[in-house]
């Protein structure tokens, strides 16, 4: 509610004028270029270490891409994170579904009726899980 009290409480915010007011809006902008920076340095920097290859010593992090069918030349960061929330969404996690099917662009409020694949590529994906590890264990 408006009283004498608010209005000497915002007394220090009130618009000021001349040289001073220039002032305070160009410190307002330099601030806010800086922060705009920082979070495009970490927009960059996360893409980045996205796209960087998967180190030789990630010996079971290649072995798990191998298992879903990645390509060698596919070995990174990016394509370990999203075969890990794959095998979330295999394991029933509904988030990690979620996110995959909406990374892929089929979420259902952005599409026609009888366009989702994502159940069949999980599907397919398990498959491939169950003979891979079928296999391994006939090695052992």
């Amino acid at each position: 509610m408006a009283n004498e009290g608010n209005l000497k409480n915002g007394e220090p915010y009130r618009f000021k004028a001349g040289e001073k007011q220039v002032e305070i809006a160009r410190k307002g902008g330099i601030a806010s270029g800086e922060a705009k920076r920082r979070k495009k340095t970490m927009r960059e920097t996360a893409k980045m270490l996205l796209d960087m290859e998967v180190p030789k010593q990630a010996g079971e992090m290649k072995r798990k891409l191998a298992a879903m069918g990645v390509t060698e030349e596919d070995y990174t960061y990016q394509t370990a994170v999203i075969v890990g929330i794959l095998n979330q969404a295999m394991k029933g996690n509904t988030k990690a579904a979620t996110f995959l099917r909406d990374t892929i662009g089929e979420n259902p409020a952005e599409m026609g009726e009888g366009e989702s694949t994502l159940a069949d590529a999980i599907e397919d994906a398990y498959e491939k899980r169950m003979e891979m590890e079928g296999e391994q264990d006939v090695e052992q």
